[in-house]
């Protein structure tokens, strides 16, 4: 299983669980066995940090070519994630999923102020050597003139660091080549079952300007996918049974009656509150979404030891409307598939730019490697949030009662959030590494990130008029910030219908040292690994959090009652995590083409803040819930949450048999995650504002297997399937810890105690993992063949997941007729897609016809309330298109 160096360099990987391959014959050249039918292709992965066949590495690992994207047709990340079994991602739509692999998932809260107040990802995602971490949000990278991505599942910590709990994803692009002239332009067109049509097109060129010296490569693309959501007429009406009514205060009269007749709870909608309708911005296929962007790196060869490379990259991602459905409209009735009902228009801009730079080099016989980068990612959305008007406290921003002679009265219900977001990584990394034909080998490193997230996001639902000098009576002051506070935004007073809103910074500075050792105790047969890892976090954030409530009839702006400088609170918003995380693997080459490996290894997520919490001080309301049997709120949430972590022992396969025409891989896995971080909204029992805490632990357990088969020339075969059985092994309470308990003897005893007067929010012991489907698999049949000089090929695939829940097992958290938290739990059900395509090339050109999700299946990949209403993210409907290219 040694490294072909001539392969390895045109790396080649497909569709798998373990390690993806490309059939020879996808190659100009490959090597044959006795029978004349092609091997299978070596794949180059650096998933240890250094180049070696994938075969090799006792890793999970799934590799796509750069030829095996297109061949998939692989642009963007909701692409990708058809072909990754035992990878989720909910989603919201383009660049707003959360990705999680093997079922760790503990939840998925809504995307709006996820950059203020979700924990960091467990899945890091790098483009090269960047990590583009982001709460809430991926980094969607348009997979243009890509070398490869490489999916590594399990704990990768000593390689990749704190982010890469559950695995990572890498994003490698081609780099400059020298002596070399080449490029390529393709283009396509499209149309979506139900929607507006598609475009793409890409275009790619190395240069070499001085011989065996220097070299620069660039690609510019430019992709528009066409929408398929429709937004329908429709009315949001105001009813007598929305849970925040009350606030408007018109009772029912003696009789129990309200003035339209409806059902009511005791109280009415008042007369002549206003209707609002979608009739003006009503229109079909609102959501189209464009990728444009370029890259361009120069490649210096300095001698034959040492180079340098930079690269820098720009994309904008431009994705309008929303990508769910609505089963019902904001009033009630059903509506038709690929249906909603906004009342405003809603968009979400996502910028990134990126400079890199790496030196690579020699100190005798090591190989050093410098690599830095600086990435900057702007986030700009804004979104419909009307239907939050049903919730449990809507209406004391939009209604009010009899007040100084006026009568109880409702305004619009419109409302949004907008969000305003800015994230900056600033990393570098220097590494030793040893030569690979050392029996004694190893890595070694030091690693700084300097990562910052700047969120700004206003909920604008405050419909009641702005208390002024003449206004004093049926209004809601207007807010802003505690005067000395950190803000993004100056302003001391915000707009008009801002009635809650964050500005704040947090990230964190880290510094890292590793080293991995590979020992082979019986040379190319038995090899034992230890990697451990140094990890040192300063964790930070400072800001603003500030809300409306007890600012009715309260003057002149600005109005801080509900206000907090989060650089106030009880405890400075400053942790620390440091610590060691290792991993260690015994590898055993049983055959010459065939190993089996077992991994012991951690992974680590750091803790962060929440907005608020703690009881009330002199310059915080206090954010402490559920009174106990004097009245005393029992619960406090918490301001810092800590860390949690994984514990991963693998045993896994790679083998390839019948000269190298078959390849079949695996691993069997149990991984036991402990503390997990989990997020709580639930006004009605936990307060108005969201918060995350350490709670439950779960146990995984899974297999998962890959095969890849030549069945005779041209002809592959090749499929991937993942089986999980993950469990919830705990449940622990919340703990009454109010300070204020301790300050009087009747209530003393109930500190520290476990709250069982409510449900337990953390769940139920032995429920599944949410995002965490017990099945997946992909399959696809490949046939290349060459007829008249022209190379020909047809091929066909499906896809399966299986259902899942999208919250833990909570039971508050069922549907209910009218919702009243983001978190509501729901059953993704199970679905299968059909792809297949057929083209041929001759010579420099090539042209593709394709289709994606054949039998048009439209089903909820995610479906959440995260705008107050039942939304449902769907999948693409069918796409039928045809792509022409030219290369030189």
């Amino acid at each position: 299983m040694r490294t072909n160096p001539k392969i390895a360099r045109a790396v080649a990987a497909i569709l798998g669980t373990q390690a993806g391959v490309a059939a020879a014959a996808d190659q100009p050249a490959g090597a044959e066995t006795a029978a004349g039918i092609a091997s299978i292709q070596e794949v180059v992965v650096t998933a240890q940090r250094r180049a070696e066949n994938a075969q090799d590495v006792p890793i999970a690992i799934q590799a796509f070519s750069g030829e095996t994207l297109q061949q998939l047709n692989v642009t963007n990340f909701d692409d990708l994630i058809k072909h990754l079994p035992n990878v989720t991602a909910p989603s919201q739509g383009p660049g707003q999923a959360q990705i999680f692999m093997r079922g760790l998932s503990s939840g998925t809260p809504a995307t709006q102020s996820g950059g203020s107040i979700n924990g960091f990802p467990n899945v890091a995602i790098y483009l090269d050597d960047q990590s583009g971490q982001l709460p809430g949000r991926n980094l969607d990278v348009y997979a243009a003139d890509l070398e490869r991505i490489e999916v590594l599942e399990g704990p990768q910590g000593t390689l990749f660091g704190a982010g890469a709990q559950a695995g990572v994803i890498r994003y490698i692009t081609n780099k400059p080549k020298l002596n070399v002239t080449e490029g390529s332009v393709t283009g396509g067109y499209g149309i979506t079952a139900g929607g507006d049509p598609n475009s793409d097109v890409t275009a790619v060129l190395n240069l070499p300007l001085i011989p065996d010296t220097f070299a620069m490569r660039g690609v510019i693309y430019n992709e528009r996918r066409g929408g398929y959501i429709n937004n329908v007429p429709a009315t949001f009406t105001r009813k007598n049974t929305d849970i925040g009514i009350g606030n408007a205060n018109y009772p029912a009269n003696a009789q129990g009656q309200c003035p339209d007749g409806l059902p009511n709870n005791g109280y009415c909608v008042p007369p002549g509150s206003p209707v609002i309708n979608t009739y003006l911005i009503a229109k079909n296929a609102i959501n189209p979404v464009t990728y444009t962007g370029l890259r361009v790196s120069a490649l210096w060869q300095i001698n034959p030891d040492w180079n340098a490379l930079i690269t820098q990259s720009y994309q904008n991602m431009d994705a309008q409307g929303v990508f769910y459905q609505m089963p019902n409209s904001s009033d009630g009735q059903p509506l038709p598939p690929q249906s909603v009902t906004l009342f405003t228009n809603n968009f979400n801009k996502d910028k990134f730019e990126n400079t890199a730079w790496t030196i690579n080099g020699r100190i005798g016989s090591l190989r050093a490697v410098y690599t830095g980068s600086y990435l900057v990612r702007n986030v700009e959305s804004l979104q419909d949030y009307t239907n939050y008007a049903r919730g449990l406290y809507a209406d004391y921003y939009q209604c009010h009662g009899p007040d100084s002679g006026l009568p109880s009265t409702c305004y619009s219900p419109l409302a949004t959030w907008d969000e305003t977001l800015r994230n900056t990584h600033q990393s570098h990394e220097f590494r030793l590494s040893t030569p690979d034909d050392w029996r004694l080998r190893g890595i070694f490193g030091a690693f700084w990130e300097d990562l910052r997230i700047y969120d700004q996001l206003n909920w604008n639902y405050k419909n009641l008029p702005p208390c002024t000098a003449t206004v004093t009576a049926g209004c809601l002051t207007n807010v802003g910030p505690p005067p000395g506070s950190y803000v993004n935004n100056p302003e001391p007073i915000r707009g008009d219908h801002v009635g809650f809103f964050n500005d704040l910074e947090r990230g964190y500075k880290q510094y890292a040292f590793f080293a991995s050792l590979d020992f082979d105790i019986v040379p190319k047969v038995l090899t034992v690994t230890a990697g451990t890892r140094y990890y040192h976090f300063n964790n930070d954030e400072k800001g603003t959090v500030t809300g409306s409530f007890y600012c009715a009839d309260a003057g002149l702006p600005p109005c801080l009652n509900y206000s907090t400088d989060l650089t106030k609170q009880t405890e400075p918003l400053h942790t620390t995590y440091k610590g060691f995380k290792s991993r260690v693997n015994l590898t055993w080459h049983f055959l010459p083409d065939a190993l089996a490996y077992y991994t012991w290894s951690q992974g680590f997520r750091p803790g962060a803040f929440n907005r608020t919490g703690g009881p009330p001080t002199a310059t915080s309301p206090g954010f402490c819930y559920l009174p106990g049997t004097a009245g005393v709120p029992l619960y406090c949430s918490p301001l810092p949450y800590k860390s949690d972590g994984l514990t991963n022992n693998e045993l896994g396969w790679k083998t390839e048999f019948f000269d190298r025409r078959l390849q079949w891989d695996g691993a069997v896995y149990q991984e036991d995650w402990s503390d997990v971080q989990v997020s709580f909204f639930d006004p009605g029992a936990l307060g108005n504002v969201g918060f995350n805490t350490n709670g439950p632990d779960y146990r995984i357990r899974g297999v998962e297997t890959s095969i890849i088969a030549l069945l005779t020339q041209g002809l592959t075969v090749e499929g991937g399937a993942a089986w999980n059985s993950s469990t919830q092994t705990n449940s622990p309470f919340l703990i009454a810890n109010n300070p204020a308990l301790l300050d009087n003897p009747a209530t003393a005893g109930e500190y520290g105690k476990p709250i069982t007067t409510i449900y337990n929010p953390y769940g139920l012991p032995g429920s599944p993992a949410p995002n965490a489907p017990p099945f997946q698999f992909n399959a696809r049949l490949r046939y290349q063949w060459v007829m008249s000089s022209y190379n020909l090929f047809v091929q066909a695939g499906a896809t399966h997941t299986a259902h899942s829940f999208t919250q833990p097992n909570n039971p508050n958290l069922a549907p209910q007729p009218l919702i009243s938290t983001t978190l509501v739990r729901y059953e993704n059900p199970a679905y299968t897609e059909y792809d297949a395509s057929i083209g041929c090339a001759k010579d420099a050109w090539s042209v593709e016809a394709y289709g994606q999700n054949l039998t048009n299946v439209i089903t909820s990949t995610f479906t959440s309330s995260a705008q107050f209403v039942v939304q449902q993210t769907i999948t693409r409907p069918r796409v039928l298109g045809l792509r022409i290219g030219y290369k030189f």
